[in-house]
């Protein structure tokens, strides 16, 4: 300033030594040329004035800007700038600058002279209206605005590191404002990325077609829009922040067309357009190295699409456990093992072609909801037995029918998922106690059932033993899994139950009979007994061996005549069921009819005798059967007198 003033001085003096020096020749020239001369004179006096003019006026700023900065005596006497000139580099966008100098007056003694949030809080607020211009606007003019947006940022982020390398004042440093501005900046970006992308309305949600002109209409003109500000921001330094705010943008998006009630048709036309989106890299992606390329599938599934792929699990999951919940619902069409290998690979089927990772996923997810849903099938299992609901045709027979359908499937589908050996052993011990369970209930209710029909079936013309057999005969008809490990035996033992409940019914009925009464009796055992071979023949088919009954050889017994054929006869009952016992045999005399007590006891010891030692066979029908004392005879039985 003072040289200034120095050159100032040496132009006024040169100044007046030149109009003296003029003032001498002045005399000598003629009146025009004074006149002319003189006017020169005034014009180069006005431009000496001008020049002065600025000259003091330039003086005068820089005497104005010099008082205006701090001065820091103990920095050797450093100058900083007032927040007004620092105001100013702001507002031309002079963003890293600006921060330098508050940075610079943060640290000094003067900080506390300046309201140092409020010049930080003015740097963001212009810098995010330099970025809002540029995402809704064209302006190239706005490049090195942004440039300084991405230097300013870059620079928080180094002042950060070396605080906290430091270790200096950490209360200070989480609460230094400017620690909020990476993101205060990808706040913005979404929000004015998001008012971009239209929002969805549909008026079905099985409505596809609308849900894929949305989409086309994001593919086609949102994102294009979005990637043209890619380069810019990239030669900002801010591709990163960018990229990244895109992506949550569309996740969120997703997310948002995902809500609610979705269909896992929709959901994987979500899934798949925007995983298909990726691979054309029509995304905005980071720039990845070949070894991170590898893993690129698995980090755009977590990390762009993780809400969709959730909500895709979720409704496989829900749809799976609809699908099983109704092919195994009473009254509804019989179902195969086709269709429970179809329910549990379709979805996975539908979502190979995208991508391993996402296969893997469903399949876990169907494998999961099938052993869930054999769990508590289990446990449902004895309420749909229950010994009062008998009377429904096909409810009792259901739960053995499934139990072998899923058998059937799972035999298949362990060809198909590659599941681990403790899935494998948790599926067969869920199918194997539910049907073992269910079998004991299920035999638990015919023996009730009929009990009940032939409790007064030698007394009464009319009985229930024949509506017994009809709806035995309805439910085994619908029973589909006749060519499994689980049938025959069941109907093996259905029939042993049958048939021993009908002699216990037949050798203990109560109350005295008449010669015409057992005759009665005996054309009644003709007629059940062809009708039970008949239901039985019908549930087996063809069979090479016709199954053990004992009802055929007291038939045969009481129809015979000759007293030695019936003494043989008997022989062969005894050999065919060993755990026949005499006084069975008796009763059995008894209906015969044609023996008087002495005849019969004579009878009963030759055939004993004629057994000792005689090899017999396993079948045990009469185990059970007990025999109680009654009114009318020794055994109790009706034909007793």
């Amino acid at each position: 300033m003072r040289k200034m003033k120095r050159a100032c001085c040496q132009f006024f003096r040169r100044s007046k030594l030149q109009r003296a020096s003029s003032g001498e020749n002045t005399s000598m020239l003629p009146k025009e040329a004074q006149k002319e001369k003189g006017e020169q004179k005034s014009k180069k006096t006005e431009r000496v004035k001008h020049m002065a003019s600025k000259l003091l006026k330039n003086l005068s700023s820089v005497k104005e800007e010099a008082e205006e900065k701090p001065v820091d005596k103990d920095s050797g006497g450093r100058q900083y700038l007032s927040d007004k000139a620092i105001c100013e580099l702001i507002d031309q966008a002079k963003f890293l600058e600006a921060c330098n100098h508050i940075y610079d007056l943060e640290q000094s003694e003067h900080k506390s002279e300046i309201n140092i949030d409020s010049l930080y809080k003015k740097v963001a607020e212009r810098m995010w209206l330099v970025v809002q211009e540029e995402i809704s606007g064209d302006d190239s003019m706005l490049l090195e605005p942004l440039k300084s947006v991405g230097a300013s940022l870059k620079w928080e982020k180094e002042k950060e590191k070396e605080w906290f390398d430091s270790v200096k004042d950490m209360e200070s440093v989480s609460t230094w404002s400017p620690k909020y501005w990476n993101k205060d900046l990808e706040k913005l970006l979404m929000e004015c990325m998001a008012t971009q992308i239209p929002s969805f309305v549909s008026a079905s949600n099985t409505d596809e077609s609308a849900l894929k002109d949305h989409l086309s209409q994001l593919e086609t003109t949102i994102f294009p829009n979005l990637r043209c500000k890619r380069d810019v921001f990239k030669e900002a330094g801010l591709l990163t922040t960018y990229t990244k705010c895109c992506n949550a943008c569309l996740s969120s998006h997703l997310s948002t067309l995902t809500d609610g009630d979705m269909s896992f048709s929709k959901c994987l036309l979500i899934y798949e357009w925007g995983f298909n989106m990726y691979r054309s890299e029509k995304l905005l992606m980071p720039h990845w190295t070949p070894q991170q390329r590898l893993l690129a599938d698995a980090y755009v599934l977590k990390w762009i699409f993780s809400n969709v792929e959730e909500k895709l699990l979720t409704v496989t999951q829900k749809e799976v456990r609809e699908v099983l919940r109704q092919a195994v619902t009473a009254g509804e069409k019989p179902y195969t093992d086709t269709t429970i290998i179809q329910v549990l690979t379709g979805r996975a089927q539908a979502v190979q072609h995208i991508s391993d990772t996402i296969k893997d996923k469903v399949e876990a997810v169907c494998l999961e909801e099938l052993l869930h849903f054999l769990h508590s099938y289990k446990h449902e299992g004895r309420s749909l037995l229950q010994l009062d609901t008998f009377s429904e045709p096909y409810s009792n027979l259901q739960i053995l029918e499934t139990c072998c359908i899923f058998r059937s499937a799972w035999h298949k589908l362990t060809y198909i998922y590659s599941a681990s050996a403790d899935t494998d052993a948790k599926v067969k011990e869920f199918i194997d106690s539910t049907e073992e369970q269910s079998r004991e209930l299920f035999l638990q209710a015919i023996t009730s059932k009929v009990k009940v029909a032939l409790k007064d079936h030698f007394r009464k013309d009319n009985s229930d033993f024949d509506k017994f057999l009809d709806c035995l005969r309805s439910s085994f008809s619908r029973f589909e899994m006749k060519n499994t490990e689980t049938y025959e035996p069941l109907i093996q033992t259905v029939h042993h139950i049958i048939v021993t409940e009908y002699v216990q019914a037949l050798l203990t009925a109560s109350g005295k009979s008449s010669s015409a009464k057992r005759r009665k009796i005996v054309n009644k055992i003709k007629v059940d007994h062809q009708a039970i071979r008949t239901l039985f023949e019908e549930c087996f088919g063809p069979r090479t061996a016709p199954l053990d009954d004992p009802i055929e050889g007291i038939l045969d017994f009481i129809l015979l005549t000759d007293i030695e054929a019936m003494k043989i006869h008997l022989v062969l009952l005894l050999h065919n069921f060993p755990d026949i016992r005499k006084e069975l045999l008796n009763i059995i005399l008894v209906i015969k009819g044609s023996l008087n007590g002495t005849d019969r006891n004579a009878m009963l010891e030759v055939v004993y005798d004629n057994c000792v030692g005689v090899e017999r066979g396993h079948h045990s029908f009469f185990e059970a059967i007990e025999i109680k004392t009654g009114k009318y005879g020794v055994c109790g039985c009706c034909f007793c007198c």
